[in-house]
């Protein structure tokens, strides 16, 4: 989780929405005069008309944290696995329509392999190899 001054997070959030393809990236609050930490901050990302949100978070980096994870969870990584943000396993929605318009099931993403993301410093990197080097 990202501490409310992590610029790092944020770096690595607004890197991975512009990696995912999204054609906006937003980071802002709610709420004027009143402190920091409860102006309602919130991420977001716009996908060919559809926006992904992380909202009501503590600071801009916890909302790019949350952003960031909303991204990954059901995705797929360029190596075709699906991704997995920690060593228990991911996450496959039942009928997921991705950012390219693609459709996965479930059952694509179980016969696809699970490849593990983590943050590292100001990049969301994918555990997979080839993806590393290309």
């Amino acid at each position: 989780m990202a501490d409310f001054h992590d610029e790092d997070a944020v770096v690595a959030c607004a890197d991975l929405v512009g990696r995912s393809g999204a054609r906006g990236f937003e980071i802002g609050y709610l709420h004027d005069d009143v402190p920091v930490e409860d102006a309602g901050w919130y991420a977001s990302a716009q996908y060919r008309g559809a926006w992904l949100v992380a909202e009501n978070h503590r600071g801009p980096a916890e909302a790019a944290e949350a952003l960031a994870l909303r991204i990954l969870k059901g995705g797929k990584c360029r190596c075709g696995k699906l991704v997995a943000l920690s060593t228990t396993g991911a996450i496959a929605f039942p009928d997921a329509h991705m950012a390219d318009g693609s459709r996965w099931t479930a059952k694509d993403a179980a016969r696809a392999g699970q490849c593990l993301w983590r943050r590292n410093g100001r990049q969301w990197v994918p555990g997979c190899p080839e993806v590393q080097r290309g």
